[in-house]
């Protein structure tokens, strides 16, 4: 089936509209992101959350970073952002940003290599 089909079908938060605008764009994109196989089921699922992850990015207002919001106040309105990354977890900062990245980064992080003791 071909990943914008799949794409709908795991995704139906998504409106066709969106699915059928960005899908055909950052489907062949995929691997520059991740090196895997989306000829599995872990792959597929994988290789879809990181899409949906990028339409997130793509259809979110502005050109800013999605930034979490690390606190709130209603009394004299105030709104805190999270704090600037270093340059070394700017990767993972940017996928946890949405739910989507945050289940690729679960999804791929059993493939990080060994464990040092």
């Amino acid at each position: 089936m071909p990943i914008i089909d799949d794409f709908g079908i795991r995704f139906t938060e998504f409106d066709a509209a969106t699915v059928n605008q960005y899908v055909p764009i950052l489907a062949p994109l995929w691997s520059c992101y991740w090196g895997g196989s989306y000829d599995d089921p872990c792959g597929k699922e994988i290789v879809l959350n990181l899409i949906a992850h990028l339409i997130v990015g793509e259809t979110t207002a502005g050109s800013d970073n999605i930034k979490s919001t690390q606190s709130k106040s209603v009394g004299s309105v105030s709104v805190s952002y999270s704090p600037g990354v270093a340059p070394a977890s700017e990767r993972k900062a940017w996928l946890s940003t949405t739910r989507y990245g945050s289940r690729y980064l679960l999804l791929t992080s059993r493939s990080a290599g060994g464990v040092f003791v």
